[in-house]
């Protein structure tokens, strides 16, 4: 496998209700990309990954994230970061005043 570049606007993109995302990487190993929404936005709810963790980073901003399963929601700010357990849901609200953008990552494979 080579080292590779993928500029933003070669992303594969698409909507999760106000979430954008974008996948920057897709592999047998791992899985990364990134998400923003706009101040007061919702995504959808993203039923979890049955083999794997995901790993969210807070770039920007403000959000919470619910987790069904534990009828919790985790707050992130810049800087922070969540893992996510294979099998359990969550959704992300940006409750800032500024867009949340946020990585993520899925391994060993979304």
């Amino acid at each position: 496998m080579e080292v590779t570049v993928t500029p933003k606007n070669s992303t594969k993109i698409w909507m999760e209700d106000q979430e954008v995302c974008r996948e920057y990487y897709k592999t047998d190993k791992i899985t990364f990309g990134m998400s923003e929404l706009p101040p007061g936005g919702v995504g959808a709810v993203d039923p979890g990954h049955s083999e794997a963790h995901e790993v969210f980073y807070c770039v920007q901003g403000e959000v919470l994230c619910y987790v069904s399963q534990d009828d919790k929601y985790y707050r992130l700010t810049a800087g922070d970061a969540m893992l996510v357990p294979e099998g359990k849901d969550h959704k992300l609200y940006n409750i800032g005043d500024t867009k949340a953008i946020l990585t993520w990552s899925c391994a060993p494979h979304q």
